[in-house]
Parts: C-alpha cells; structure tokens; sequence
C-alpha cells in the first residue's frame, strides 16, 4: 500500500489505492508509442488522412527538376515543386541529371496538393506519386540528391534531414562542391 501524502488520510470509504511494479513504466511506454504514432501520423500523406483535397492530373511535360506541366481535368496547369530548387539549364549535366531523376520517378497520374502560386503564376505545390506506396516527388529529389532544399520557401524537417543524408552520401548535387548545390545563388549571379 502506498501510504498518504503529507499525511493525509484518504477520504472515508475509500481504500488507498495499491501500486503495481511497473505501472508508471507501462504507462510512460504507451504514452511514447502513442506520441511516435502521431508523430507518424502528422508527416503521412495528407490525403490518407483526410486533410487535403488534391487533384489528381496527368503529367503532360517535366520541364526540369523542380517543374512540369500538367493537366488537371480540362486545365494545364504549370507546377513548381514547392521546398526544393535543381540545378539550372545552364549548369549543364547537373540539370539533365535531375531532370531525368524526376522523370524516372513521376508516374503518369499524380496528386496535386497546392501550397502557393508564385510571382510568375505558377502553381506551387506538393507532388504525390499515389498507389500502394504514395510517395512525395518533391522530398524524393532532394533524398536522392537532384535538388537541394529551398529554405527560403520551405520549414518542413523531412526536407531538412533527407538533404543532410544526401550530403553525407555523397548522392547527385552533392558529390562534388559547385554551383549546382545552390541554384538560388546561381541565378543571382546570373542576374535573375
């Protein structure tokens, strides 16, 4: 039995209650398991649980790493994937190379989550691969290394710790140092 606080007694009719070895343990575990689940849970696709409204398109051109045109029932609509910047046009090899990346992993049908719309009119968004396995393309780019992060843009971790490992491996933009780890600074330069 565990014995009253400050010597209190327990209100008449009413027993102390006895304590198991290892309820705090239990209940400290579920209450772990419960917050990872949620943790989980609020980084799983949006429309698995129920946020969002996308719209499925079909993908008319990939344009390069981080854009393409699509068509959104009878609408073209021109997408810039929101939280990442690849490699300009200009930077040669690196934007080929990230152009056929997106290309190897965007299927024909894909979920359109709208974030913005840009100072050029164009739709930035969350890109889903859907099926068994829904993906992000967007987080998919930078993981593989084709894109960096646009902090500028973009406060979502998982973009944050997927270029941190692409950076350590050594993948796409970052196997050797230049401009293409920075296609912001790039066009700058550029004068755009």
């Amino acid at each position: 039995m565990t014995p009253p606080l400050n010597g209190e007694r327990p209100p008449a009719g009413r027993r102390p209650t006895r304590r198991r070895p290892g309820a705090h343990l239990l209940g400290g575990l579920a209450l772990v398991a419960t917050l990872a689940w949620l943790g989980q849970r609020q980084f799983a696709a949006p429309w698995a649980m129920g946020q969002t409204a996308g719209r499925t398109c079909t993908v008319v051109r990939i344009r390069d790493g981080d854009s393409l045109d699509l068509r959104c029932g009878g609408e073209t609509v021109e997408v810039r994937l929101h939280c990442i910047d690849a490699p300009e046009w200009e930077q040669g090899a690196w934007a080929k190379q990230s152009l056929r990346h997106l290309r190897r992993i965007t299927p024909r049908r894909v979920l359109l989550e709208k974030v913005d719309t840009d100072r050029f009119g164009r739709t930035v968004a969350n890109l889903y691969a859907t099926g068994a396995q829904p993906r992000l393309l967007n987080l998919e780019q930078v993981t593989s290394g084709q894109a960096a992060v646009y902090r500028h843009y973009c406060d979502d971790p998982r973009f944050e710790r997927a270029e941190q490992t692409a950076r350590a491996a050594g993948l796409g933009i970052w196997s050797r140092p230049g401009a293409q780890q920075t296609p912001w600074e790039f066009r700058h330069r550029q004068g755009r």
